[in-house]
């Protein structure tokens, strides 16, 4: 397998007039191999334009309580379909969460022209607007993220700059509202909303088989407890039932959990509260 990746690397890096989009494939290719299977668990600022010259800080963004849904693409047929769900996905929102949810559609290595990248995203009924933005700028490294996709979907949010989803080459919708909405409860101005009905907390951070969320209540409550992984997986209902005034212990075994990053999610009446849990062992 050494030689394998060897081999591939020379290929990709020797001076051969191989067409745009090969070396592209080349790359991914290599990405696989290697088996970048591992990302950050927050984003990595940029400081760039749009393709209509509007600027943008990713940070500031994010802790304006934007939820940012980023989209790279080659641009190619074969990132049409996660690529328009994800843009319907994040459209469903501007009714309920106006100038809240944002789709950034981006090149994949930035060396599409605009005009080109317009093109694609016009042909497939991709919008500009208000929520709806397209670079091409190598300052949007899709590699932050981990491995190379066509197309990649990252959902960033909160004042943590915290990732909520990761994923590529095909989008299932549910799993990337949930990521949505996991985002949006971590913002905030949701978090300051909530903070007259209930509090909570998780310890110890990071987890080792064990933690226990504390849930702090003002008054008796059905509450319910999730845990969704970084794609917007349920991987567990911890609790759903009622809950006394004050403070409340819930122990939540995570023996089974894979290591790395996920998200309790805590509904009290119409209310939601999203924290990190990690699990290290």
């Amino acid at each position: 397998m050494f030689y394998n990746i060897k081999f591939l690397i020379l290929v990709f890096n020797c001076n051969l007039k191989i067409h745009k989009k090969m070396k592209h494939f080349y790359f991914l290719i290599i990405s696989m191999f290697i088996g970048i299977n591992c990302f950050s668990q927050t984003a990595t600022n940029f400081t760039c334009n749009d393709c209509s010259g509007g600027s943008h800080d990713l940070f500031t963004e994010l802790d304006a309580g934007k939820v940012i849904v980023l989209c790279w693409v080659m641009p190619c047929s074969a990132c049409i379909p996660a690529s328009k769900t994800t843009y319907n996905v994040v459209t469903s929102y501007q009714t309920t969460n106006p100038d809240r949810v944002f789709y950034y559609l981006v090149d994949d290595f930035g060396d599409t022209p605009c005009s080109s990248l317009n093109s694609w995203a016009n042909t497939n009924n991709i919008s500009e607007s208000t929520y709806s933005k397209r670079f091409v700028n190598t300052a949007i490294n899709m590699t932050d993220y981990g491995s190379t996709g066509m197309p990649k979907i990252v959902v960033i949010g909160g004042a943590s700059h915290t990732v909520y989803y990761n994923v590529n080459s095909s989008v299932i919708a549910t799993n990337l509202q949930t990521a949505i909405d996991n985002a949006l409860a971590a913002t905030s101005g949701i978090e300051n909303n909530n903070s007259d009905l209930f509090n909570v907390s998780l310890s110890p951070v990071p987890s080792n088989n064990q933690t226990t969320l504390s849930v702090n209540l003002k008054s008796i409550s059905n509450v319910k407890v999730e845990i969704y992984n970084v794609v917007g997986k349920k991987v567990s209902d911890v609790y759903n039932s009622q809950l006394k005034s004050g403070d409340n212990k819930l122990n939540i075994n995570t023996f089974d959990f894979n290591n790395g990053m996920y998200f309790v999610k805590v509904s009290v009446a119409d209310k939601i509260k999203t924290i990190k849990l990690i699990v290290s062992e």
